[in-house]
């Protein structure tokens, strides 16, 4: 038995790798250099140590015990995999194979590096320094992390190492990584939350078992916290530019006060999932605010709150300021003096001015009963509803004012006019200062994408594409809304132009379009030189050629016939395509804002008919059209020689 110890010393003396022996008690009788020099700094010996007290402790591997006890009992040969990143008696950290094997009345372990940590710099660098999360875990508990991990946790690797995966990440998202306190892991991926010394960070990644080690996984993970963000920002953008045209189109839908006061607050009530509402207007004479409307709130709770003087009550104070007020818990709230109202358990409270650009009209009070929260989004988007509801109202007290006889009626419709102006440029402003941020977005999703792209999962591509093709449609969507403002509000040009030359530098431009249907454009007739407003022209042969691109037949090659004859004065031209063509129901609406015949067949905003039919209204002509569907159609439209 010892020539038998005496042969293995012989072999496994100058092994590169690890080598222990020990007997049936577990002491141990041989252990090579490397084995003790991954131990100790000085190559201190261990032999005569006890297997069962050493070994598992030192490499943090609870199951190697049973493995130990199952080789001498039962003669089970084991292999296994060992992390010993943070294990810190073991000087070499890295990943190690454990084969354990009889041999007569010996035992022998073996302790065969896969990866060294400590002297592969090119791994080190990879994981320790990587910009992603990368977690070692063993049933849950932490056994390494690299820097990215607790940096953003702020706190040292003394506190982190040994604690459980769940005291960082918070549910509801985390759900699935209860899978990790067991012995079979499946790979997964999971979206999950940190709290962090900048606030919640969102982490999204892959979790990963490691084989041949029950209950052992390594999970890398992304910050994707202002990716989240931004994508929220796109989204919340978009919706705020829906809501206000939704609520303008609801705004200029009559002249009667009620009617107004009642489709608008029950628009913003059901766009913002909000309960109820009330609105004041304020009476200049008296300097009064009267409940004038209501929604969702008994009548005798109005009764007490109907009339208020200015700086009286949470509307009084907002009428007396011209700024918001935003309640958390309108039943608790002191500055409520309504006691009926405070009992009605109202919890998220806005209460918003309605102002036009010269006088404040009056305030309007909006409460959820739920969970609501009025966040301070919602707030911008409520003061700019607030300033298209007071622009119109006035237009509305001024015309019930001032049309008891006709020459106040007559002065009032000019008022109402310059009112509205005012409104168009409101809406000029709002979709113009949108458009900076959109352009940002884009940009900056752009520069991501070719910054590090190589770097980014196939997941974060898509999400990024995503984010792109939003902010590109929400762009297109900003940028028609200026154009059709543009259309109907700048000054009409005269100038001298030849119309042909106008077609063929929109053939070149719309190309790729053209040969991506099949496509071209022919002119049947000889065009003329015109005095009229290029830019004008430019748009309307523009849209309607690209309306006819986008809704080609898609079992024909498509043709777009240009014509043109004179009529007197007046230029008439014509555009004929053999598209879908116009169903016959859809025929009366086809140049409304936001308009479209088919939602599905081609991206749009609707936007494209409405742009041409203001400017052609500009130049002083009119436009009108054939379709059957499934056909084609073609648009007419006339402009004077000089509008």
């Amino acid at each position: 038995m010892q020539e038998i110890l005496a042969q293995i010393e012989y072999v496994f003396a100058n092994a590169p790798f690890g080598v222990c022996v020990f007997d049936a008690k577990g002491t141990i009788q041989f252990a090579n250099p490397r084995f003790c020099s991954a131990i100790f700094a000085n190559g201190h010996s261990v032999v005569g140590a006890s297997v069962y007290d050493g070994i598992p402790r030192l490499l943090l591997d609870e199951g190697l015990t049973k493995h130990i006890r199952d080789l001498i009992e039962h003669d089970q040969t084991f292999s296994l995999t060992i992390e010993t990143y943070s294990t810190p008696r073991v000087r070499e950290a890295g990943l190690y194979n454990v084969f354990g094997y009889r041999l007569d009345a010996w035992y022998i372990l073996v302790c065969e590096p896969i990866w060294d940590l400590a002297r592969d710099t090119r791994y080190r660098n990879l994981i320790l320094d990587a910009p992603d999360i990368i977690i070692v875990m063993r049933y849950g508990s932490i056994t390494f992390c690299n820097k990215a991990f607790t940096d953003m946790l702020g706190l040292p690797l003394e506190d982190v190492l040994g604690r459980q995966v769940f005291d960082f990440f918070e549910a509801p998202m985390a759900g699935p990584l209860q899978i990790l306190k067991h012995n079979n892991i499946k790979e997964f991926s999971a979206v999950v939350t940190a709290m962090s010394p900048q606030g919640l960070r969102i982490l999204d990644g892959r979790f990963h078992s490691i084989e041949e080690n029950p209950g052992m996984s390594l999970a890398v993970l992304r910050d994707v916290t202002e990716k989240v963000a931004l994508e929220k920002k796109l989204v919340r953008q978009n919706l705020d530019l829906t809501v206000i045209n939704m609520i303008s189109e609801t705004l200029r839908s009559s002249i009667n006060l009620e009617e107004v006061l009642q489709s608008t607050l029950g628009k913003i009530l059901q766009t913002m999932n909000i309960e109820t509402g009330w609105i004041f207007l304020l009476d200049e004479q008296t300097n009064l605010l009267r409940c004038a409307y209501s929604y969702g709130i008994p009548d005798y709770v109005i009764d007490t709150i109907k009339e208020l003087r200015v700086g009286e009550g949470i509307a009084g104070r907002v009428a007396a300021t011209g700024e918001p007020i935003i309640i958390e818990n309108a039943s608790e709230d002191v500055r409520i003096k309504s006691i009926a109202l405070r009992r009605q358990g109202i919890k998220s409270f806005a209460s918003i001015p309605l102002k036009s650009r010269t006088r404040l009209i009056g305030v309007m009070n909006l409460g959820a009963y739920g969970q609501r929260d009025i966040t301070t989004d919602d707030e911008r988007l409520l003061m700019s509803i607030g300033l298209h509801m007071g622009a119109v109202i006035e237009n509305i007290l001024l015309f019930n004012e001032i049309s008891k006889t006709s020459e106040d009626l007559k002065n009032a419709l000019i008022t109402i006019e310059q009112r509205n102006e005012e409104l168009k440029g409101l809406i000029y402003t709002v979709s113009h200062d949108l458009k900076n941020p959109i352009i940002a977005i884009n940009g900056f999703c752009n520069r991501l994408l070719k910054t590090a792209g190589n770097k980014l999962s196939n997941r974060e591509h898509e999400y990024l594409d995503a984010i792109l093709d939003s902010g590109q449609h929400m762009e297109a969507f900003v940028t028609n809304l200026l154009t059709l403002s543009a259309a109907e509000n700048l000054k009409v040009e005269n100038e001298h132009f030849a119309v042909q030359e106008m077609i063929d530098h929109l053939t070149r431009e719309l190309a790729p379009q053209l040969d991506e249907k099949r496509g071209r454009i022919i002119t049947e007739s000889v065009l003329p030189v015109v005095h009229s407003d290029k830019t004008r022209m430019m748009q309307i042969f523009s849209n309607l050629l690209t309306n006819a691109i986008k809704y080609s037949h898609p079992d024909r090659d498509l043709q777009i016939r240009i014509g043109y004859r004179p009529k007197g004065q007046l230029h008439v031209f014509s555009v004929r395509d053999n598209g879908m063509g116009i169903p016959s129901e859809y025929m009366g609406s086809v140049f409304d804002m936001f308009f479209r015949a088919y939602e599905n067949i081609a991206s749009g905003t609707g936007l494209g008919l409405s742009i041409v039919k203001k400017a052609v209204t500009a130049l002083g002509g009119d436009i009108w059209l054939e379709s059957k569907q499934g056909i084609g159609s073609v648009f007419y439209f006339s402009v004077p020689d000089r509008p």
